[in-house]
C-alpha cells in the first residue's frame, strides 16, 4: 500500500477497500457502466488477463451505482465471483465520470503498488503486448508520465454534445489532455492527482478534467500515434501495425482485434 496519501477518510465516493495483493507493472482502469455485463465479459476473455504465474498486470473495473435493482444483484453475484469491481457511491450518469476518475484514482494511489496506469474505457481493444512493449522501452519514461492521443491546445465548444457555458469554463481553449477512451499515467501522477483533488473544481468532461489535474501538477502530456480515435480512414474493424488502444472496439469487433492481435494464444480464450 502506498503510505504517502494513507487517510482514515477518503477524498472520493469511492466505497472499495480491497487491496491488490501484489506489485502490477501495469494497473488497468476500466470505466463501466453497472448495465455494460457483456462488455466486462468480453474484456475479461480477451485482453484483460495474465494467467502467467506472475502476472504483470490486472484489470480492475470501476463502477458506480444503478438504480435497478436486478442489476444490482447481478453486480455482487458479478463481484463475488469475479473480484475484480471497485465501487463508488453516486449514481451513474453520462456526465458522472469525473467522480469515475477521482475513485478510480483514489483507489489505485491506496490500493495497489504498480509503476504504470492505463485508464481505459469498456469500449476499446487494448493491445496488451503492444503496451508492455512500450512501456518496457528504456525511452518510455518510469515517472512524469502522461501518454496517449493527445489534444494540443483544444477549443471549448460552445454548442453541440460537448457544448460548455461561459459560466462553466470562461476561457477560450483548455488546457493540454489525453483522449479519455485510453491513457498512461504513472504512479508518481497518480499520487500527485489525487492530492490536488480538492483544488480543482469538478469538471463534467472528464479527460479534460485530467487536463486540469495535469497543469495544476506541471506534468506535462505526451502523444502516441498507437493510441487511436475515431475517425478511422477504415471503417472496418482494422488492426493498425502500430496499435495499443484502439476505441470503438466492442463485441465481434473486439473479439477479431483480440485475434489479429495474439493469433498464437488459444482461441477458446473468447469462445466462452
Amino acid at each position: 500500500m502506498n503510505q504517502e496519501i494513507v487517510s482514515v477518510q477518503h477524498r472520493s465516493s469511492l466505497t472499495t477497500r480491497t487491496a491488490c495483493q501484489q506489485h502490477y507493472f501495469l494497473l488497468i482502469l476500466v470505466a463501466s457502466a453497472p448495465a455494460y455485463f457483456d462488455r466486462r465479459r468480453d474484456i475479461r476473455q480477451t485482453w484483460a488477463s495474465d494467467s502467467s504465474i506472475n502476472p504483470r498486470w490486472k484489470t480492475i473495473f470501476m463502477l458506480g451505482q444503478t438504480r435497478n435493482s436486478n442489476h444490482s444483484k447481478q453486480l455482487l453475484r458479478e463481484e463475488a465471483y469475479y473480484g475484480d469491481l471497485i465501487r463508488a457511491d453516486y449514481f451513474e450518469d453520462y456526465w458522472n465520470q469525473t467522480l469515475k476518475i477521482e475513485m478510480g484514482f483514489e483507489w489505485a494511489a491506496k490500493y495497489c503498488n504498480f509503476t504504470f496506469l492505463l485508464k481505459a474505457d469498456d469500449d476499446v481493444f487494448v493491445n496488451t503486448p503492444a503496451l508492455l512493449s512500450l512501456l518496457d522501452n528504456t525511452k518510455t519514461p518510469k515517472t512524469g508520465l502522461y501518454l496517449g492521443h493527445l489534444y494540443k491546445h483544444p477549443r471549448v465548444q460552445r454548442k453541440g454534445k460537448w457544448l460548455v457555458t461561459q459560466e462553466e469554463y470562461n476561457e477560450t481553449h483548455y488546457p493540454d489532455f489525453c483522449a479519455g477512451p485510453g491513457y498512461i499515467l504513472s504512479q508518481d501522477v497518480i499520487v500527485s492527482f489525487v492530492n490536488i483533488f480538492n483544488n480543482i473544481s469538478k469538471f463534467r468532461i472528464d479527460d479534460v478534467y485530467v487536463g486540469m489535474l495535469a497543469k495544476e501538477a506541471g506534468v506535462i502530456p505526451r502523444h502516441h500515434a498507437g493510441f487511436q480515435t475515431p475517425p478511422y480512414v477504415s471503417r472496418t474493424c482494422v488492426l493498425l501495425t502500430d496499435t495499443v488502444v484502439r476505441h470503438s472496439a466492442v463485441g465481434s469487433c473486439l473479439r477479431d482485434l483480440f485475434r489479429k492481435a495474439m493469433p498464437a494464444l488459444n482461441a477458446t480464450a473468447v469462445k466462452n
